[in-house]
């Protein structure tokens, strides 16, 4: 199959963005379990943030700002009230956060004021009625807290919980499926022959998709058995909203994950003109969807960044949205027809790239900074020139 029959990755992500509509039921939860989830609507402030004009700090209010002296009631106003019974000829302590009664519209904090415990002496110098908050200053009512599609960080969280907000629309967390296909496969932990390997790609997967608003099950170790895959697909799929393999999605004769998912899934796509991770199949099977990886580990971290995490994040934008720019410390020549991923190591902010030319070594991504992508239609990367750079999250 040459790169000519393949799609590019811009065409994929828009599939991709095609069915995710698809994927992603609402439902109301307490805010005090929002966090980490996608919100599924705009949520606006219901109040004001004071909701009345208040104190920013302690300090003395009182009506007159001619008087130069007055005295000081034994009545102290605290947070959570509002203090009615006030005269015009006494001045009032007040705390921080208290509500500013009305026609005591003068402010002097207790730093600039000057007392003898009876008596406010008042200088117009001191008086500072920007120590007032206003009615609205932090929050205004109608003022949008989170948009849709946002994810509910511990930051944000607290700012709905201000605004009394109790519930919320969020996105319900994604079931997702992981299997690993290969007889060379042994799980991790149990004795390994020469011949055969441990199943890294599952870890992997797991892990990298656990920052997702999504529940996760291992789906064991396939064996390269036709019949085994195809029971495997129809009797768990109904289970989940999405199941990911890696192994078997090549185009040999051997690779009987793709076997099967040509002969019984509708295929979205199949195959995409990146490298590495081209052998990449995306699919759907009685309303469900199939992820088919390939093999090697360096692919397979290619198509979750840019591929799987774009179907399973309702917050996901455009493809680069999250990227950097970089400057190359390296020339190169590149296939015209393909997406190029290179793993870099940065230094002074200009990307080297790793010297290990394996795709499917795993020391040379642990020793990696990230991916620099050189997009399609570039033929040569050249030392000082700006690309896309996208930094490994630790």
């Amino acid at each position: 199959m040459t790169n000519s029959n393949l799609i590019s990755l811009k065409k994929a992500i828009q599939l991709i963005d095609k069915e995710k509509k698809n994927l992603f039921k609402i439902s109301k939860i307490k805010l005090s379990k929002a966090l980490n989830k996608v919100v599924a609507e705009d949520i606006l402030s219901p109040i004001n943030l004071p909701s009345l004009d208040c104190a920013g700090l302690d300090g003395f209010v009182f009506n007159s700002s001619h008087k130069s002296k007055l005295p000081i009631s034994k009545k102290i106003i605290t947070p959570g009230k509002i203090f009615k019974n006030h005269s015009h000829n006494y001045a009032y302590r007040i705390n921080t956060g208290a509500i500013i009664p009305k026609n005591l519209s003068n402010f002097v904090s207790i730093e600039n004021s000057k007392t003898d415990n009876v008596s406010l002496f008042i200088s117009q110098s001191k008086i500072s009625n920007k120590d007032i908050k206003k009615k609205g200053e932090d929050l205004k009512k109608g003022k949008i807290l989170i948009r849709k599609n946002e994810k509910i960080n511990f930051l944000k969280l607290s700012l709905l919980a201000s605004a009394g907000i109790v519930n919320v629309k969020i996105f319900s967390s994604l079931k997702i499926g992981i299997v690993s296909n290969g007889d060379e496969l042994v799980k991790i932990g149990n004795i390994k022959k020469k011949e055969q390997v441990y199943d890294s790609n599952k870890l992997q997967i797991i892990n990298f998709l656990k920052k997702f608003n999504v529940s996760i099950k291992d789906l064991g170790i396939l064996k390269d058995n036709e019949k085994k895959i195809e029971n495997f697909y129809k009797k768990r799929i109904q289970k989940y909203d999405l199941i990911i393999s890696s192994g078997g999605s090549s185009f040999s004769s051997g690779d009987l994950i793709s076997k099967f998912l040509n002969k019984n899934t509708k295929t979205i796509f199949k195959y995409i003109r990146i490298q590495p991770g081209r052998p990449i199949i995306f699919s759907k099977y009685k309303q469900k969807y199939i992820f088919s990886l390939p093999g090697n580990p360096l692919a397979v971290l290619v198509n979750l960044i840019f591929l799987v995490s774009f179907f399973i994040n309702p917050s996901a934008g455009e493809m680069f949205s999250l990227s950097q720019k970089i400057k190359s410390g390296f020339n190169d020549t590149k296939n015209p027809n393909i997406t190029k991923f290179y793993r870099v190591i940065i230094k002074n902010n200009i990307a080297f790239p790793h010297n290990s030319k394996g795709s499917a070594k795993l020391i040379s991504v642990s020793e990696s900074d990230g991916l620099m992508v050189i997009n399609e239609n570039v033929k040569s990367i050249k030392k000082g020139n700006i690309y896309e750079f996208f930094k490994f999250e630790i």
